[in-house]
């Protein structure tokens, strides 16, 4: 998947030339046709972070920024580049401990670790402890091996309420060019036009207890997330989640990612067109479904009973 968007080739023999500095290269963006040195991808990085957060005014004064840290190399190197470009923010990082065997223990130790050298605030919620079930036990209800739906559900759930309850105005996730492209593919296969309305880098409140949702790392991709978290040493959870081989969305990547081979810069033209072109239109065509709170916990659904108490409720009655 790597050489599919980065490179590292020798022309004429020799070793190529940063085109910044004039040092060894190691990295090409065959999307920009440009060969960098570490520290000036770095560099590079940390430019677009930022013209992306100033672009959409994700980010203003007295904002206090909450970021959802899985302790994977995305949410690493997004916590890591927020900090660094904008020293003067509140910035904290909340994780969900799943309750993964051999997965979540190592995720939030690397998250540990990586918030005590950054100096950030981290709040870690244990389904186990605080809820009495891990995702494993979905496996036992009909969802059966199929975790990533009800984990979707809620991780963000749960990431909201604590962004909420600890008073941040900003939810900043770590969503690359890779998931907002896969996303939008799965999309447009579905016809899902309320969710391809979501699907924009920032989603503003639709109520008081939805925090405004950010995506600094829109226009990153996700190979360019794992050699920025890995050229800045930063410590990350480098094994993907057991509950995820083989399903769909890694299957759409890897579709996108060989058009991106033929077709170099394919994905940041899928969603620039869309973001530019189609998305206006979508947004004025449908209307936003009215919010209720939930009868069981009192958060905003679309629903008596949200998505998240269901789930409680169908896992707990098929395990305990």
């Amino acid at each position: 998947m790597a050489k599919a968007i980065f490179t590292f080739s020798k022309i004429n023999s020799m070793q190529p030339v940063c085109k910044r500095c004039g040092a060894g290269a190691e990295i090409y963006l065959d999307y920009a046709r440009v060969s960098l040195c570490p520290d000036c991808f770095k560099n590079l990085f940390e430019r677009k972070v930022k013209e992306t957060v100033l672009k959409y005014k994700m980010i203003e004064r007295g904002d206090r920024v909450a970021v959802a840290a899985s302790g994977g190399k995305d949410s690493s190197a997004l916590l890591s580049v927020l900090r660094r470009i904008f020293p003067d923010i509140e910035l904290a990082a909340l994780h969900i401990n799943l309750g993964i065997d051999g997965y979540s223990d190592e995720c939030e130790r690397k998250l540990t670790e990586l918030t005590g050298r950054l100096d950030v605030d981290l709040k870690v919620f244990s389904l186990k402890k605080e809820l009495g079930f891990s995702m494993g036990d979905f496996k036992r209800t009909v969802y059966g091996d199929r975790i990533c739906a009800p984990c979707g559900t809620i991780k963000r759930y749960l990431i909201n309420k604590l962004a909420h309850e600890g008073g941040f105005t900003k939810l900043a996730t770590g969503h690359n060019l890779d998931d907002i492209a896969e996303v939008l593919f799965n999309c447009y296969l579905q016809g899902d036009v309320n969710q391809i309305a979501k699907l924009r880098p920032v989603l503003l409140s639709a109520h008081p207890k939805l925090v405004c949702k950010i995506k600094p790392l829109w226009a990153m991709t996700e190979m360019e997330d794992l050699l920025y978290a890995s050229y800045s040493g930063l410590p990350f959870r480098a094994k993907e989640c057991p509950f995820s081989r083989g399903t769909r969305s890694l299957e759409r990547k890897r579709l996108i990612n060989d058009i991106s081979v033929r077709i170099p810069g394919f994905k940041h033209t899928f969603v620039k067109s869309h973001l530019k072109k189609l998305s206006p239109l979508i947004e004025k065509s449908i209307g936003e479904a009215p919010l209720v709170e939930c009868e069981v916990c009192g958060m905003p659904s679309s629903s008596k009973v949200c998505a998240f108490c269901r789930r409680v409720q169908l896992v707990k009655s098929e395990n305990y």
